[in-house]
């Protein structure tokens, strides 16, 4: 099955192209600029690198959440909008296991954590087994403590991914050898891993209909309607 994977669920822009046995090409960088400006001649350098065409993708995967609100959204839209030309399935991927994803190679319990606002990170764990990763422990907003006490519960190896792995681990886990931190070329989000996750889940083909974010947090129009 090839499957084309978007990020930009935050300030990585990446862009890859997949099957279940390889990966063809991907690319992946920090940006400044907008999403809106960058994904889609991205896809489209991509595939012409990779000598494709956009109508040979079958699935089409994308990061929907958690994540910066207009990052999700812009990604969702590309995907919907592509999705809808080619009528080819889609399938939105947690964020954050994704992320785990990118350390599937490993057998551990892995700990996907991203900045939410102060004090507050999304979170969800998962479990690796050398080629795919299980949630066992859904995906929430929480305090860095209920991170701890979760892994206070885990025997075995923990390995922490996400934009924040680093400062969990000295925060939390300094003096636990058994807690360790993603290399950094796998610590951030990756297009790949959005590829792996979708299509080791059939479950999760949807039609662009019902593709949607999940954001685990009110947006902030949400937030400012709540208070007036």
């Amino acid at each position: 099955m090839l499957t084309l994977g978007i990020e930009t669920s935050g300030n990585i822009a990446s862009v890859a192209l997949c099957t279940e046995d390889e990966v063809i090409a991907s690319v992946k960088f920090k940006t400044k600029l907008t999403h809106s400006q960058v994904i889609l001649p991205l896809v489209k350098k991509l595939l012409a690198d990779a000598e494709r065409e956009l109508s040979e993708v079958e699935l089409i995967a994308v990061a929907n959440g958690p994540g910066s609100y207009t990052g999700l959204r812009i990604g969702i839209a590309a995907v919907k909008g592509m999705c809808m030309a080619l009528g080819c399935k889609c399938a939105g991927v947690s964020t954050l296991k994704a992320l785990a994803y990118n350390v599937c190679s490993a057998k551990a319990t892995v700990l996907s954590v991203m900045k939410a606002r102060k004090g507050v990170m999304y979170f969800g764990a998962y479990e690796t087994d050398g080629k795919n990763a299980v949630c066992i422990y859904n995906d929430r907003v929480c305090p860095t403590e209920e991170i701890k006490t979760f892994a206070d519960s885990v025997n075995g190896d923990i390995i922490i991914v996400g934009d924040c792995c680093a400062e969990i681990k000295s925060e939390l886990f300094a003096d636990n050898e058994n807690v360790r931190v993603a290399p950094s070329k796998d610590a951030m989000q990756d297009a790949v891993s959005v590829c792996m996750a979708a299509m080791a889940d059939k479950d999760s083909f949807v039609s662009e209909e019902m593709l949607d974010a999940v954001y685990l947090q009110n947006t902030k129009a949400e937030k400012d309607k709540a208070h007036s």
